[in-house]
């Protein structure tokens, strides 16, 4: 019985993992996808503020998220710390981009984005592939 629960609670923590990454790929991802379609000139600059300024606070909630993520394991704790770092990097590349908005009125390119969603999709991957 005990072998079952310390399985359950490993799974249950990386499924908890698993949905703060998934939030914050999508956070990234619609932000890019605003970014993109604002400098085409196919979105406004409000709705472009909106968007990253929702997807910022969707971010920052998924990185919230993993307090409450109990470690069990140095595995569980390896990868929280590797899900912290990834969403953290989001959470940072998203402020920045809404800023810069904010500021110049545009951003200059997504490249700090599109890295943190590369390192989010890879821990995504890592820990899809454990389950």
């Amino acid at each position: 019985l005990v072998l079952l629960c310390g399985c359950s609670q490993e799974s249950s923590a990386r499924d908890d993992l698993i949905h703060a990454l998934n939030d914050t790929h999508s956070a990234i991802a619609s932000s890019i996808l605003a970014i993109r379609l604002y400098d085409q000139q196919r979105s406004t600059r409000a709705v472009t503020e909106t968007v990253l300024d929702d997807m910022a606070k969707q971010a920052v909630d998924a990185e919230g998220a993993l307090e409450s993520i109990s470690v069990d394991s140095a595995q569980i704790e390896s990868d929280r710390d590797a899900a912290l770092a990834a969403i953290h990097a989001g959470v940072a590349a998203l402020l920045n981009s809404r800023d810069e908005l904010e500021q110049h009125g545009a951003v200059a390119d997504t490249a700090g984005l599109e890295s943190a969603g590369k390192q989010v999709d890879a821990l995504l991957n890592q820990l899809r592939g454990s389950q």
